[in-house]
């Protein structure tokens, strides 16, 4: 995965702020402009996190429904991304010896410990993570790339969820509160982590209990939802006591059948689809087609953005000439609990607040409008249906009165930097920060002794020390081709005379 171009990395420093002091961190996500229909294009966000001693920084990719925590290595065999962990460069390193649980053919490691910085606010020192080494896995290759950050924490174990990064820094008493608020639009992609940023979100937040069935499913942060809108604002009839899970790697919505959608303008809206390899596509050549679909969550309506997230934009991975996908799929996974995956198009559709189990307190999903998205005031205003139980116990949070502003220092990468920028041959760019250039041995460039000035002697006619002598460069006794040039145009060389002879050797042939 070694794609080594860093140009300008700002880093955090992991260790300077006090490991006790309650705070918050607000970290930029990345995320695409758009959603792009492509096996092999990486569709997922990642936020800057920190490891090891200098701090090293590695994007991690954000991951609503698993727990577990790993950084690339820097010499993993196949894997994705352009930024990774290399422990030779932490002080604070240390390896436990053993693999990896969760490691599969082609995706596999080993467990380590290291200090885990979020901005340099939220510290976690000897922290263990898994250090990935094999990448070779294709599925993976395009949904994780530089690592994994497991935004779940699993109520259903008690170890899984109090050795969970999140749990252990409220544990520790730096985090403000015990949740984690995600934008994952483009306009404004962010998480927070301890606490919820109110200038983030429009509307009231829309609190709902994840009650995953059973510990046994694939999936665990499952919850109820009302069902699913289409363009005549009626429910698509898909089944009853309809449940859902948020899937922050899928760049879909996976609902029971497709063709209950597509079968009547009701739901679909006035759109002649067509479906190619399997891939729901509308005509775009035209005009800008718009796909319709909502999701009901306890009484409030979210409306799923079209362009950019369920219409992706007509590239060459299109299916049909003409056509642009639709991220709406059948769900084929019958392993999981839920009837609908709610993936990437609805992530960056809304604001997600998630409120992680702590002792007497379930995890819970919150549900508003990201704030600067274009909402009418009626979508805005809507209440929702019910209350959870333990709102009053579980979800009342302190607002934070400022944002934490962390203090910069040079990271690991950067202390490898050059001091000076180099051009790139045949790019256009402007000049870029090379790795490890300065640690190179310098050679020593002798000038042309023909630019030298001449000599002069300044010794007396009765001085006793020879005269100094500068030898003087010869022209070659030949003329030679220079390559690239016409044969005719033969120049003599300087100084090649003096060059020691090659012996070459022959064989006659008999």
């Amino acid at each position: 995965m070694s794609r080594v171009c860093v140009i300008g990395l700002v880093g955090l420093s992991a260790l300077s702020l006090s490991a006790n002091a309650t705070s918050w961190a607000a970290l930029p996500m990345r995320v695409l402009r758009s959603l792009i229909e492509a096996d092999a294009v990486f569709n997922g966000p990642t936020v800057s996190t920190y490891f090891g001693t200098p701090p090293q920084e590695v994007n991690l990719t954000v991951d609503l429904a698993a727990d577990w925590l790993a950084a690339y290595a820097y010499d993993c065999i196949l894997c994705s991304g352009g930024t990774s962990f290399n422990p030779l460069l932490s002080s604070s390193f240390q390896s436990l010896n053993s693999v990896w649980t969760n490691s599969i053919p082609g995706f596999s490691g080993t467990d380590v410990m290291d200090w885990v910085s979020f901005g340099g606010i939220l510290n976690a020192p000897d922290r263990q993570f898994a250090l990935i080494e094999s990448g070779a896995n294709y599925t993976l290759q395009a949904t994780i790339q530089n690592g994994h950050l497991g935004a779940f924490v699993n109520p259903s174990n008690d170890t899984s969820s109090s050795a969970h990064i999140f749990s252990q820094l409220y544990q520790s008493s730096q985090l403000l509160n015990p949740v984690v608020g995600f934008r994952f639009d483009p306009s404004n992609p962010k998480i927070t982590i301890g606490a919820l940023d109110p200038a983030d979100y429009d509307g009231d937040l829309n609190w709902v209990e994840i009650n995953a069935p059973s510990a046994s499913f694939d999936s665990l942060n499952t919850f109820s939802i009302d069902g699913l809108k289409g363009y005549n604002g009626s429910f698509i009839p898909v089944g009853n006591s309809l449940t859902a899970n948020l899937d922050s790697l899928a760049n879909t919505i996976a609902i029971p059948n497709v063709s209950t959608y597509i079968s009547s303008p009701g739901f679909m809206g006035p759109i002649n689809p067509a479906i190619s390899n399997g891939i729901l596509a509308y005509p775009c050549n035209v005009t800008t087609p718009y796909v319709a679909l909502s999701a009901t969550i306890n009484g409030v309506d979210y409306q799923i953005e079209s362009t950019g997230s369920l219409l992706r934009p007509y590239t060459s991975f299109s299916p049909a000439e003409g056509y642009c996908s639709v991220g709406i799929v059948n769900k084929s996974d019958t392993l999981l609990p839920s009837s609908v995956t709610l993936g990437l198009p609805f992530l960056r559709s809304v604001y997600l607040a998630y409120r992680f189990p702590t002792d007497s307190c379930p995890g819970y999903y919150g549900f508003a409008f990201p704030a600067g998205a274009n909402r009418t005031s009626s979508q805005i205003s809507q209440t929702p249906t019910s209350t959870p139980t333990k709102s009053a116990q579980c979800l009342v949070f302190t607002t934070p009165t400022s944002t934490p502003s962390p203090s910069t220092e040079v990271t690991a990468q950067q202390k490898l930097l050059s001091s000076d920028k180099y051009n790139v041959y045949g790019g256009e760019d402007e000049a870029v920060y090379l790795l490890g250039v300065d640690d190179l041995s310098q050679m020593d460039f002798l000038a042309p002794v023909s630019a030298a000035p001449a000599p002069t002697s300044t010794a007396s006619s009765n001085s006793t020390k020879d005269p100094m002598i500068v030898p003087q460069p010869t022209q070659s006794s030949g003329k030679y081709d220079v390559f690239g040039m016409p044969q005719h145009e033969l120049v003599t060389l300087v100084g090649v005379d003096d060059l020691p002879q090659m012996v070459w050797n022959t064989t006659e042939l008999k």
